[in-house]
């Protein structure tokens, strides 16, 4: 990972909007496995009201290396300080794609993964607006009972750390 020399301004920020970031909800599903997910367009969709709230900006950029091609993210402050992460790949070839369609399906996968684990989202299935009371355990966390969207938790606590 490659940051700024401190984060603390983007720590406080991130940590406020994770309290408030809403669950990514499955609106796409996979033809071949016939499960659903949220789409690159849903997750940003969900995260970016609460990004801009504060002061936050997530962007990303296509790249390639020697082991194939992948996504850079950065995720920035208005203060100027930002985290950035790196993933690529292997260009693999799918049956009926060509080489770039393939490449275009990886790309958005890609992002698709980096933005929501940037941020710390997660997805679920659409309950219609349902959440559960303040203080249950998370739906993801939960065994058993299915997937539900949680209301926000409380930001992690802040210390203060010279050495972000």
């Amino acid at each position: 990972m490659n940051k700024s020399e401190t984060i603390t301004h983007l720590a406080a920020a991130l940590a406020k909007a994770q309290a408030e970031m809403p669950v990514a909800v499955f609106d796409a599903t996979n033809p071949f496995l016939k499960s659903k997910y949220a789409s690159l367009g849903a997750v940003i969709h969900a995260s970016r009201p609460i990004l801009a709230k504060h002061k936050l900006s997530l962007v990303q950029f296509p790249i390639s290396d020697p082991v194939g091609i992948g996504v850079e993210s950065i995720l920035t402050h208005e203060s100027g300080e930002f985290i950035a992460e790196r993933i690529s790949i292997p260009l693999t070839e799918e049956k009926g794609k060509t080489k770039v369609q393939c490449a275009g399906s990886t790309l958005t996968y890609l992002r698709r993964y980096s933005w929501a684990s940037i941020l710390g989202m997660y997805s679920d299935e659409d309950s219609d607006g349902a959440v559960a009371p303040p203080g249950n355990v998370p739906a993801a966390l939960d065994k058993t009972t299915s997937p539900k969207p949680v209301a926000a938790l409380p930001p992690p606590p802040l210390h203060k750390n010279s050495n972000n």
